[in-house]
């Protein structure tokens, strides 16, 4: 019910938006920006209902009749966007009540969201996104032109800043695919933290995953055959695999910098004080923030292998995975 009442106030603000009037097109914008977490919120409700559910069944038919419900009387652009979130939730759920590691939990909310990204992208393709950002950052830069620049000076600054505009891009077309994933990645991330904080708030007994510290997280091996299967399709050189083991090299070395960066926490907990520590990280997080995360990746890639912190595997866990249900460093 609750689930079914956020479609419809969505649904009513949509269509307001896209029917109102000039003058409230300013207040339309607010609230829709306001409502931008509703979607994410969609997925809470859905991961709290299938395990407070018994069996899970319950909550999984009752998703099948909002759909059903929605896809018929309701806007389809309001139900496959929500769609995905509803799917997300129930994967969260899911995955806390059969206690899955939390490596295959992420990968499984990550899945469920993709097919409300991959319906935006046909609706507005790749090209056409970066198009629209491109005319705004070439309006932005014509309205900070110099008073004083003549008409010459003003058409060759917008011919070169066009061309670098198309260069930017091709590069980001090419890497699209990666930002997606990272997305996808961060926001399976806040669907699980938000479904298991809701269902503890319920009283509901879940077990979540307890992780050990921060210095002493290690992430699982398999990401370093995913870094070496990316490498090799970008070896190929042919057009559409080179493309994918760049996005896919890309998208394993940003996750492998969380472990790099766990390592470089490590060594700072040891040689620093807790004044040197912050403002060491206070200042690398302002100004060397690329450097970090690249050797941060590099770090994470070594320490899969040389175990620059004698880490000892958890019992359970011989490959040194982190974040399996109850499993204590």
């Amino acid at each position: 019910m609750l689930a079914a009442s956020v479609t419809l106030i969505l649904t009513a603000v949509y269509a307001a938006a896209l029917g109102g009037s000039e003058p409230a097109d300013s207040l339309q914008v607010m609230v829709l920006l306001l409502l931008i977490p509703v979607p994410v919120g969609i997925a809470v409700i859905w991961g709290s209902a299938i395990l407070a559910s018994r069996p899970y069944l319950v909550a999984i038919a009752g998703a099948m009749v909002w759909f059903g419900l929605s896809y018929f009387l309701l806007p389809r652009e309001v139900v496959w966007q929500l769609a995905g979130n509803v799917a997300a939730g129930l994967a969260a759920g899911l995955a806390l009540g059969l206690r899955w590691r939390l490596d295959a939990a992420l990968a499984a909310v990550a899945v469920a969201l993709l097919p409300m990204i991959l319906w935006a992208v046909i609706q507005v393709p790749i090209q056409e996104q970066l198009q629209m950002i491109s005319q705004e950052m070439l309006g932005v830069l014509e309205d900070n032109l110099p008073e004083g620049a003549s008409r010459e000076q003003r058409i060759l600054a917008l011919e070169e800043e066009t061309r670098n505009l198309d260069r930017m891009s091709v590069l980001a077309a090419r890497i699209y695919p990666f930002v997606i994933g990272m997305g996808l990645l961060g926001q399976g991330g806040i669907v699980l933290v938000l479904v298991l904080f809701s269902v503890r708030r319920l009283n509901i007994a879940v077990e979540g995953w307890v992780l050990p510290p921060f210095s002493r997280w290690r992430l699982p091996f398999y990401l370093v055959w995913l870094l070496v299967a990316g490498v090799g399709l970008m070896l190929t050189r042919a057009p559409y695999l080179a493309t994918a083991g760049l996005n896919l090299a890309l998208l394993v070395a940003c996750v492998l910098s969380v472990q790099g960066i766990a390592v470089q926490f490590h060594v700072t907990n040891r040689i620093l004080s807790k004044m040197g520590r912050l403002l060491y990280w206070v200042v690398m997080g302002t100004f060397f923030a690329p450097l970090i995360l690249i050797s941060g990746a590099v770090l994470g890639l070594v320490d899969q292998w040389a175990d620059l912190r004698r880490l000892q595997a958890g019992p359970g866990d011989g490959d040194g995975n982190v974040g399996e249900p109850g499993d204590i460093e």
